[in-house]
């Protein structure tokens, strides 16, 4: 593929307001190695929504970014569930465009662009990292989104010119389509907010971090702490839960407010922090730790908080889901564990005595390197230069 500008949209918010964001930005630094301009569409909830209004364009790290407000009434919904009109406006500001990348975009619009796009001679791609699940939803958003998912998945996703997937689950899954390259997330670690000058105590007491939006069909974080709960007194160590408030996550699990009671001296719930202060917390801690149940949606998707946790020097704790096996060497870099009473066994052994001691020796071999974006500069090469 001859190098122009490349469009980047979708339902990130840079520069750092979802995973999402964290994900299209390492992209587009490689892209921009390459030799390709990269210029993104996201979107914005404190813009108001106005079909006839014109965006305005911002600098984030040196890529020229367009953000499209959110949606928040029914009528904004379809408007944005089915319009370009954002992106034909911002097509206008460019004259070399060769690229199209659509992220997790919605069905309808995405057809639209990818028409757009054979009439100009563009190529068109998706950026593919979930396949959403319609689990505890009312019955029209069900068919809604079920609809959404089977067209954008099945249908539209295998008619482009390449796929950039995250796993090897849909790796496999479009392994008969002509273009497929499998990135995970990455990061950029000379960014500032990567250095790795914290220094890990565990002369006083072990400190365990939980960092994301659990949800209630995501990460099982009930049932760490229900496996908290029936750990012996005598093991010394703090879980520290960032993302949410005590309160939000008693609303998912009011079965839980005796348990959190109890555990009030270990169990710290320190709500929706900064992405730095949150990258703060993760290196300052010896492990970080969710699970998530072995599903279509997890197996579909690559945890950024295990990337984000790798790349801080932390170690996971965490269970098998997605494609952590190739990059967890146990005892080394983490731990996998099952549900129910594995959690405990699995922080008996962690929080032993002899383990801590292994953990020190175990940090100075650390590769927290893999997830950097350079490491991909290459394969991302190849796969263009076969469109």
């Amino acid at each position: 593929m001859s190098k122009g500008t490349i469009i980047y949209i979708g339902g990130f918010s840079l520069p750092d307001k979802n995973a999402a964001a964290h994900r299209v930005l390492s992209n587009a630094k490689i892209l921009k190695e390459i030799g390709h301009k990269v210029v993104f569409i996201d979107i914005d909830n404190q813009l108001r929504y106005d079909e006839k209004s014109k965006i305005t364009c911002k600098k984030i790290q040196d890529f020229d970014c367009w953000s499209i407000p959110y949606p928040k009434s029914n009528k904004q919904w379809i408007h944005y569930l089915i319009s370009i009109d954002f992106f034909l406006g911002v097509l206008n500001h460019y004259s070399d465009v060769k690229a199209v990348i659509c992220y997790n975009y919605q069905s309808v619009a995405f057809i639209k662009i990818k028409n757009y796009c054979i009439k100009n001679n563009i190529k068109i791609f998706a950026d593919c990292t979930e396949w959403y699940s319609t689990a505890g939803n009312n019955l029209i958003f069900k068919i809604i989104k079920g609809f959404d998912s089977y067209l954008r998945m099945r249908i539209i996703q295998k008619k482009l010119d390449g796929i950039i997937v995250i796993s090897r689950y849909l790796e496999n899954f479009y392994k008969n389509c002509k273009n497929v390259v499998r990135i995970p997330p990455l990061v950029d670690l000379s960014e500032e907010k990567w250095n790795h000058l914290t220094s890990k105590s565990i002369l006083d007491k072990v400190l365990i971090v939980y960092a994301g939006n659990p949800g209630k069909d995501k990460d099982k974080l009930n049932l760490v702490i229900e496996g908290i709960n029936k750990l012996d007194k005598m093991y010394n160590f703090e879980f520290y839960v960032i993302g949410i408030t005590k309160k939000q996550y008693l609303k998912d699990y009011e079965n839980h407010k005796e348990i959190i009671g109890k555990l009030d001296d270990k169990v710290k719930f320190l709500g929706r922090l900064p992405h730095q202060e949150s990258l703060n917390m993760v290196k300052k801690a010896n492990y970080s730790m969710f699970i998530r149940e072995n599903n279509r949606m997890t197996k579909a998707g690559f945890p950024t908080k295990f990337v984000e946790s790798i790349s801080c020097g932390t170690p996971v704790i965490t269970s098998k889901n997605s494609d952590l096996e190739e990059y967890v060497t146990e005892g080394e870099n983490g731990h996998f564990v099952s549900g129910g009473e594995g959690i405990i066994l699995k922080l008996e052994s962690i929080l032993s005595k002899e383990n801590l001691g292994e953990l020190e020796k175990s940090l100075k071999s650390f590769d927290y390197k893999v997830f950097h974006y350079k490491n991909y500069v290459k394969q991302f090469s190849e796969f263009l230069n076969k469109i």
